[in-house]
C-alpha cells in the first residue's frame, strides 16, 4: 500500500497546476493561496471526524512549548504557496515541478549546516544535477536577452517557493516529537488561512471577478483536499516503503505535471525542458540515496 499512497500522493499533486489554471480566471493568485489552505482545513477536520482522531492530552502544553514553531512553518509554507501561485498564473501550468528540486536543495544545505548531518559524495552530485536542471528548463533554449528579462524572474519565485517549502518541513521536523501530523498540519495551515487572508482583503480581491464555472468550483474543493490530505497521506506512506524509493516515487509528480501540460492546455514541452526534469529527478534521487553504513536524512 505504501507504493499506492507514494504514487496517488504525485498524481494528485501533479494536478496543481491544472487546478490554478481553472480558478484564475475568477480569482487573483492570493485569494487562490487563501481558498487552497481554508479548504485545505476543512479536508483536514473532515478527516479527524471521520477517523475520531482526538487531539492529545498534553497538546495545550506542546502548542505553548512549540508556538514560534507552528508560526514559522505557518508563515514559510504561505509564502511558499503565494509564490507557487503567482508562477503558475503568469507561466505553464507545470512550472511549479521547479520547486521540488529547490526544496531538496534547501533541505540537504539545511541538513548539513543546522542538524550537522554529513555531506557525501551522492548528496554534491544530487545537488549539482538539481540545479543544472533548474538552469536547463530555466534556459529552455533561449536567448540570453530572453533568459534575463522573462524565464528568470518567473525561475526563481519557483526556486523561492520551494525554499519555502523546505522551511516549513524543517518546522514540521522541530515540532514532529510531541504532535501528531494531522494535528501540526491542522494547526500551521490554520494560521496560514489566517495570514493568507490580509493580501486579498487589503486588496479588495476576495470575490471573484465573475461567477466561477462548474470546473472552477470543483479544482477550488480539489485543490484543498490535495493540500489536506495530500500531506496526510504522504506521511502515511513513507514509513510503508523503502527510503531510497520515496525520492523516485516522489518524483513522477514531475512527469505528471508535464502531461496534464500537454493534454489540457496544449503547452509546449522542449527537450531543454525533458532534459531538465530527467537530470533534476535523478539529482533528487541522489540526495536521498541510503549511503550503506550509515543513517540517511530527509
Amino acid at each position: 500500500m505504501g507504493y499506492v499512497y507514494e504514487l496517488l500522493v504525485a498524481l494528485m499533486f501533479s494536478l496543481g497546476g491544472t487546478s490554478v489554471k481553472l480558478i484564475r480566471p475568477y480569482f487573483a493568485p492570493s485569494m487562490i493561496t487563501l481558498m487552497r489552505f481554508a479548504v485545505g482545513v476543512g479536508w483536514l477536520l473532515l478527516l479527524k471526524l471521520v477517523t475520531r482522531h482526538r487531539f492529545r492530552q498534553d497538546f495545550s502544553r506542546s502548542f505553548r512549548l512549540h508556538w514560534k514553531w507552528l508560526v514559522f512553518g505557518a508563515v514559510c509554507k504561505m509564502a511558499a504557496y503565494t509564490m507557487e501561485n503567482i508562477g503558475l498564473s503568469i507561466g505553464v501550468s507545470y512550472g511549479n515541478i521547479l520547486t521540488q528540486p529547490a526544496q531538496m536543495i534547501l533541505m540537504t544545505v539545511l541538513g548539513v549546516l543546522v542538524l550537522k548531518e554529513s555531506m557525501n559524495a551522492w548528496k554534491w552530485i544530487g545537488v549539482s544535477l538539481c540545479v543544472i536542471g533548474i538552469l536547463l528548463i530555466s534556459w529552455n533554449g533561449l536567448s540570453l536577452e530572453a533568459f534575463l528579462g522573462d524565464n528568470l524572474p518567473l525561475t526563481l519565485l519557483y526556486v523561492f517557493s520551494g525554499f519555502c517549502a523546505g522551511l516549513f518541513i524543517f518546522a514540521q521536523k522541530k515540532v514532529a516529537d510531541d504532535f501528531d501530523i494531522l494535528d501540526s498540519n491542522l494547526v500551521m495551515f490554520s494560521m496560514a488561512s489566517l495570514l493568507a487572508l490580509i493580501v486579498p482583503a487589503a486588496r479588495g480581491e476576495i470575490l471573484p471577478a465573475s461567477s466561477p464555472d462548474l470546473k472552477c468550483v470543483i479544482a477550488i474543493l480539489y485543490f484543498g483536499f490535495v493540500t489536506g490530505i495530500g500531506f496526510y497521506l504522504n506521511a502515511r506512506a513513507i514509513p510503508l516503503v523503502p527510503f531510497q524509493m520515496v525520492a523516485l516515487l516522489q518524483s513522477t509528480m514531475v512527469l505528471f505535471a508535464l502531461v496534464w501540460g500537454v493534454l489540457f492546455f496544449h503547452e509546449p514541452i522542449t527537450g531543454w525542458i525533458l532534459g531538465g526534469a530527467l537530470l533534476f529527478i535523478a539529482g533528487i534521487v541522489c540526495i536521498n540515496h541510503r549511503v550503506r553504513g550509515q543513517k540517511s536524512s530527509v
